[in-house]
């Protein structure tokens, strides 16, 4: 009989997998049209050579990126380079900004590369913590320090450990967009002499990293794709942050010396290209659903492919998609309904087990597949807002975007709309669980609800 904990608890959609777990990764870079994302990441910084190169990688929220950059960074370590990794979700909301960033950044390479037995040298961590005690930054004023702000440079990268890190900025930062803003209005008093002192440390770092005998340092900063898209500042007038992030200040996004990796947002309506070295790469959803125009054989080989990611974690507590469920036709409605995101296809499955613990149950039947995409169907039917129904209207028609549109931004961020890469071909569709909603097929058709 299968067990059902185990097999709820293999469905936890907020864990995404280590570098190092064959058992549960499936390769689905044939179904998303060929992205290869780790190993095109990688060899992107391979061919900067010495030169510091700055790469980004775009897609929906939870729909794998992680899992991909943990693979990007155990590659890149094979490689030779000294890889320092966070999410800045951990630490600070969504609504951070691009100083927000470069502090974490600083923060990390002096904390991981410590534990890796790489000194940042004092002096340039140094540079940095007089920096953020003078402009009163972080909890400063309760660290060590007299009022001009001199630090000892062979204590400097331990107080800037602190200054920076979760009980330090991180601390700061959970106070929202108003705190996010006196941070940064503090830094921006002195901008140049700010962004200074984090090449400075960061080319330091660098440079002990290739005297231990590595390739180069490499920083991969996730979670900057779960930016919110707009916030209101000090005056009242709305911001915005995605914008500001990765358009306005791309430039100094790319000031850092060493190869970085950063998220970005799906809904930002502009070309990156023109801003940045190179377009993001793209971590699209997983054809499951017939589109038009589209051969048959890429909604296939996405059921497939999506079929054995969930194989493969039942395999691992010693079952199969047919023992769980008493039809292989349940599975495939689940499959359908997430549209072939993965995260929500995970989570379709996890309440789905849920659902036959508390019908005391050991298989999956049609009443609890029902009311498993029955809630998830009311969390995508909260985030509809009438505004969008035109909208969504005519992406529904046309399955393309809606170009310039801020609507279509809301849309693409709350993961309403999915967009998908068939071959040559783009497409974007409505979510199933949307175009499923009462909301949505009423305002269509008033007379068939």
């Amino acid at each position: 009989m299968p067990d059902l904990t185990a097999i709820y608890n293999a469905f936890d959609v907020d864990e995404p997998l280590p570098a190092d777990d064959d058992q549960r990764y499936v390769d689905l870079s044939g179904v998303r049209g060929d992205s290869k994302i780790a190993r095109k990441l990688v060899q992107r910084i391979k061919n900067a050579g010495e030169r510091a190169s700055h790469h980004l990688v775009m897609g929906h929220t939870k729909c794998g990126k992680t899992t991909e950059l943990n693979r990007t960074a155990r590659l890149l370590e094979n490689e030779g380079y000294a890889t320092v990794f966070f999410d800045i979700e951990e630490v600070a909301t969504r609504t951070f900004e691009y100083s927000t960033i470069l502090l974490l950044m600083a923060g990390q390479i002096v904390d991981q590369l410590g534990n890796r037995k790489v000194k940042v040298k004092g002096a340039s961590a140094k540079k940095l913590a007089e920096f953020l005690l003078k402009r009163e930054i972080t909890l400063g004023g309760q660290i060590s320090g007299d009022a001009g702000g001199k630090v000892e440079a062979e204590l400097a990268p331990g107080l800037l450990t602190r200054l920076l890190g979760k009980f330090g900025l991180g601390v700061e930062l959970r106070g929202g967009f108003q705190r996010s803003r006196e941070i940064t209005l503090k830094i921006e008093a002195d901008t140049r002499g700010f962004l200074e002192a984090i090449q400075e440390l960061v080319a330091d770092a660098n440079e002990k990293v290739l005297e231990a005998g590595h390739r180069g340092l490499a920083v991969i900063c996730d979670g900057c794709d779960k930016l919110a898209i707009t916030a209101t500042d000090e005056n009242g007038k709305g911001r915005d942050l995605q914008l500001d992030m990765f358009v306005n200040h791309a430039a100094d996004l790319q000031s850092v010396p060493c190869h970085v990796i950063y998220t970005v947002p799906i809904s930002i309506p502009i070309n990156l290209g023109d801003s940045w070295e190179q377009n993001p790469e793209f971590v699209p959803a997983i054809p499951v659903n017939k589109l038009p125009e589209i051969d048959d054989a890429y909604h296939l080989a996405g059921r497939k492919a999506l079929e054995e990611v969930v194989d493969r974690r039942l395999k691992l507590h010693q079952t199969s998609i047919d023992e769980l469920f008493q039809e292989r036709s349940l599975f495939e409605r689940l499959l359908m309904a997430s549209g072939g995101h993965i995260s929500d296809l995970l989570l379709l499955v996890r309440n789905a087990v849920l659902e036959a613990q508390t019908d005391e149950v050991e298989r999956l039947s049609a009443s609890q597949i029902n009311r498993s995409i029955r809630d998830r169907n009311l969390e995508y039917t909260r985030l509809i807002e009438s505004k969008y129904l035109s909208i969504l209207a005519a992406i529904d028609d046309s399955k393309t975007p809606q170009a310039a549109n801020e609507v279509y931004r809301e849309l693409i961020f709350k993961r309403l709309i999915l967009e998908y890469v068939c071959g040559t071909e783009n497409r974007v569709n409505l979510h199933p669980l949307v175009a499923a909603s009462d909301a949505y097929r009423k305002w269509r058709n008033p007379q068939s609800v």
